[in-house]
């Protein structure tokens, strides 16, 4: 029987809450006993959980007095949890959130969007209805916006690209974000329009942040690179930096599609409208790929998992689909179709005392979770000091409960080619001995028990396909291929035309000399960087991925005897009109 795993799992005092598919459960700790669920609230309510299908992102106030969800829908539900389950409220979001919190007074909602936007949202929102002027950008400072916000959401700050998570620093002063360009910012809260500072370092995205609880002053970060930055996020100082691909990319058994289209961020839109290889309509004359070139279907659908199905096999009755058994394609096959995608999914941190201290981390698509010593100032650590606890699925998050005990959630269904088949827990417990995890026995925890046996939600392969568990490994990395560039698309296209035209006899002006002059080299580099990577795209496989010319922003060294790589100057350079000067 197929289940939806554990999305999330919430600690805070006395309970826990445990996200599943489009429900929650709130249980007592240390009893066991589900206390609330939406699985018994009434029947109008349950309808919209359905619609607005699984939980994507959720959190609790410190007092665990209420929670809120988002789902695909967009809509921000704001929940009391104690003393009774109640839906209090329902306000629809601008975009897609990527992470949702409370401040530290549990008065106020901070929702990250897709469109790299943060704004705060009240509590309880606002009985008086919005003015005209409210409704468009609905903000004080709503001509900042990048989109309209229907809530009455308060700006806080925005990105230029998409914003992958956020946190508040423990002195309830400032708030730190990270995006898909490699930036992490530091801002006033809620001035956010006031930059204290950058942390610059990363080479590529960046998808976690956690800031210590014995260390306050310290934050770590990860994300695309190869390794964890340990700074001091006052100053923008990178204090250590810890070493980790090497060890966690041997566990990484979901793969993702090579680009083919153009990304997409999953909201329908990208940085510059729809992508480009999306199909319009809804699913008319629409056919799933296989993985094939020249494919339509939409990155995010073809990210590798196991459970996908067909659409005649979606028609089918349970029962024919059960007995006939889903057909699965094991995602950690190496072929041309697929590439390795590092990402940093979550950061965590436990305090041993005397044992000592120690960062833990989980990796999109690996099947361990992953540990080492907390570096100290000025040390480079490499990947040996990375110890591993191997779960055998893929890790789809993992939390650090009050006593330093680690509560895993794994996708149980992956790998699984029959529906009817028994799965296994989607919860692991692993405990500390000395400064190594072990596993923990169900009898060692009441609430392990209940989340195995009592709080299972079962699922269709077609509900699991739509919680589309990686598909992060799609939409974090930026596609910087030449032939998906537009800036160099456009160049490429008018260096053809100016090199045509020459050929053909026409006569240039001295400005139009020059300019065709300028990208003739522009296109030479281009196509020396295309001969280059084309032994590594025919036969490299995902280990070496980081090692092709592929990224156009990296330079390499003209030393070396390679070919130069293009870079947004040299495109630049070559589409800006020359400037003529008169003489005086």
């Amino acid at each position: 029987m197929l289940r939806f795993p554990y999305t999330r799992l919430i600690f805070g005092g006395e309970y826990a809450l445990a996200v599943a598919g489009p429900d929650f459960y709130v249980i007592d700790i240390h009893t066991g006993e589900v206390i609330r669920t939406t699985t018994e609230v009434e029947t109008d309510v349950r309808d919209k959980l359905r619609k607005s299908g699984p939980i994507r992102c959720v959190a609790v106030d410190s007092s665990f007095t209420y929670a809120i969800t988002t789902g695909d829908e967009k809509k921000l539900r704001v929940w009391q949890v104690r003393d009774e389950l109640k839906l209090l409220s329902e306000r629809e979001l601008p975009k897609k959130p990527t992470e949702i919190g409370f401040t530290h007074d549990g008065q106020t909602i901070v929702v990250s969007d897709k469109f790299g936007d943060i704004f705060s949202y009240s509590l309880h929102p606002k009985t008086t209805p919005l003015t005209p002027s409210g409704v468009a950008g609905a903000s004080k400072r709503g001509s900042l916006n990048s989109h309209e916000n229907p809530s009455d959401g308060t700006l806080i700050l925005g990105h230029a690209s998409m914003l992958t998570t956020y946190i508040l620093t423990p002195d309830k002063q400032y708030i730190i974000t990270a995006d898909r360009d490699e930036h992490i910012r530091i801002s006033w809260f809620p001035k956010g329009y006031v930059i204290e500072r950058y942390c610059l370092g990363h080479e590529k995205f960046v998808s976690a942040l956690h800031i210590p609880s014995f260390k306050t002053s310290v934050l770590v970060s990860g994300g695309g690179d190869s390794m964890l930055k340990i700074w001091d996020w006052m100053t923008g100082k990178l204090l250590a930096e810890q070493s980790i691909s090497e060890a966690a990319e041997p566990y990484i058994k979901v793969r993702a599609p090579k680009w083919r289209h153009g990304w997409n961020d999953g909201d329908g839109e990208g940085e510059g409208g729809p992508a480009e290889g999306k199909p319009k309509g809804k699913g008319k004359g629409r056919r799933r790929g296989k993985g094939k070139k020249g494919s339509d279907t939409p990155v995010e659908d073809q990210v590798s998992r196991p459970g996908d199905v067909t659409d005649e096999q979606a028609t089918e009755p349970p029962d024919t689909l059960a007995s006939a058994g889903v057909a699965s394609k094991l995602s950690d096959d190496v072929n041309d179709d697929t590439q390795l995608v590092f990402a940093v999914q979550r950061l965590q941190s436990v305090d041993r005392g005397q044992q000592g201290r120690f960062i833990l981390f989980s990796v999109f698509g690996a099947t361990a979770i992953f540990y080492a010593p907390f570096p100290a100032d000025g040390e480079k650590v490499s990947a040996s000091a990375v110890r591993t606890f191997d779960l055998d699925k893929p890790v789809v998050d993992f939390t650090v409960d009050g006593s330093g005990r680690v509560w895993a959630s794994i996708d149980a269904s992956w790998g699984i080619k029959d529906a009817a088949s028994e799965s296994v827990s989607s919860t692991r417990l692993l405990t500390w001995h000395g400064v190594e995890l072990i596993e923990a026995s169900m009898e060692d925890s009441p609430l392990l028990a209940t989340l195995k046996a009592k709080c299972a939600v079962d699922a269709t392969p077609v509900e699991l396909k739509t919680l589309d568990l990686y598909s992060a490994l799609s939409s974090l990395p930026k596609n910087v291929d030449p032939e998906h560039d537009p800036l160099i698309r456009d160049t490429l296209s008018e260096a053809a035309v100016a090199i045509s035209a020459d050929v053909e006899g026409k006569q240039l002006t001295q400005r139009e000399l020059g300019r065709l002059k300028k990208k003739k080299a522009l296109l030479a580099k281009i196509q020396a960087q295309e001969q280059q990577n084309q032994p590594s795209r025919e036969g490299s496989t995902a280990t070496d991925g980081e090692e092709t010319g592929r990224e156009v922003k990296r330079a390499r060294s003209e030393s070396t005897g390679e070919a130069p790589t293009v870079t947004v100057d040299d495109i630049a350079d070559a589409a800006a009109p020359d400037v003529e000067m008169s003489e005086s």
